[in-house]
């Protein structure tokens, strides 16, 4: 059995998002979403979401919405004072009925 419309996320290691403050594409304390990673350069496109997973150590805090967060890196955030917010996923998009007139 395949999913017909799979979620498509991003993967983010705590590692890359660190060298990414380091660098200052990404300010100190900032909150992290799909869109400020794509405008940071971390990422070259947004798909459906962003997992943020626990490869690397994270030395600043930082809050996130995101669409998914490994158990791992969920505690070393939280060991930081960063909140997580978990987004819904997005609703399938319904197809447009079409008129027989």
């Amino acid at each position: 059995f395949n999913v017909p419309n799979p979620t498509k996320l991003n993967a983010v290691n705590l590692g890359r998002l660190q060298v990414a403050i380091e660098a200052g594409k990404i300010v100190k304390g900032a909150t992290i979403t799909a869109d400020s990673l794509v405008e940071a350069g971390v990422l070259r496109r947004a798909k459906d979401g962003v997992r943020i997973l626990a490869k690397g150590e994270l030395k600043e805090k930082l809050d996130f919405e995101v669409a998914g967060v490994s158990k791992a890196a969920q505690e070393a955030i939280e060991k930081l004072g960063g909140k997580i917010a978990i987004l819904a996923k997005p609703a399938p998009s319904a197809e447009p009925a079409a008129d027989d007139a």
